[in-house]
């Protein structure tokens, strides 16, 4: 005999013990509710009607058909919940998450930027900086690369850009910032390190998800 019985069939609620479900099932019984506490309750009939009591005796024929409707849809929910936590921890689905993660670290590692050795106006003296290397500066790097190309056939090109770096650069601070002004000299060895930092980064998400692919078990993946 269960303690705490709730049942409100217009909103198909059975409540056993704190524990409310939802059973369409019962929106077609005709009263109001039915309440079982301890060894009684009553029928709650509605429509200003009085209450109809019950005792132990009434039990098994007016609450424990209810009580056994809730727990098979309980059954029925665990046994669903518990399918769909073997199918999200499947060796395919875990597979599928964690491409998706180190497509993200790897795009996230690409748009960190690099370091790459130049000289800054205000020292004179070459130093190892921090280069921005965000979708934005990917494309100011191919612009400036282009129009490098192009200063040897045409006079309208600038021969040389100021270009934004950073001096002690964390994963936490940006650092400070120095212009650099690049001529096509100075700019080649920077864009050789850009594009070296994409390829390395690409490469190295590249031989995870290999990994991925070729791992046979969860532990193997999550390792990854």
């Amino acid at each position: 005999m269960k303690t705490h019985v709730t049942v409100i069939p217009s909103d198909g609620i059975i409540s056993v013990d704190g524990e409310v479900l939802f059973l369409d099932g019962i929106t077609s019984e005709t009263f109001h509710a039915l309440q079982w506490h301890s060894d009684a309750g009553h029928v709650e009939p509605g429509d200003g009607l009085p209450n109809e009591e019950l005792s132990a005796d009434d039990y098994e024929e007016r609450v424990a058909p209810f009580v056994a409707l809730w727990e098979e849809e309980k059954e029925r929910l665990t046994t669903e919940a518990a399918a769909a936590e073997e199918a999200y921890n499947s060796l395919e689905n875990v597979k599928a998450r964690k491409l998706t993660a180190i497509d993200a670290e790897t795009s996230a590692a690409i748009l960190a930027g690099f370091e790459c050795e130049a000289t800054p106006p205000d020292t004179g003296v070459p130093e190892l900086l921090h280069f921005s290397y965000d979708e934005f500066d990917q494309q100011n790097f191919a612009d400036a690369a282009l129009s490098m190309q192009l200063v040897a056939t045409s006079g309208d090109i600038p021969t040389s850009t100021p270009w934004n770096a950073y001096r002690g650069h964390t994963a936490d601070s940006k650092g400070e910032l120095v212009i650099l002004n690049l001529t096509a000299e100075t700019f080649l060895p920077i864009y050789a390190a850009a594009l070296n930092h994409k390829a390395t980064q690409m490469a190295i998400g590249g031989q995870r998800k290999a990994a991925v692919a070729a791992a046979q078990t969860v532990e193997d993946v999550e390792a990854i």
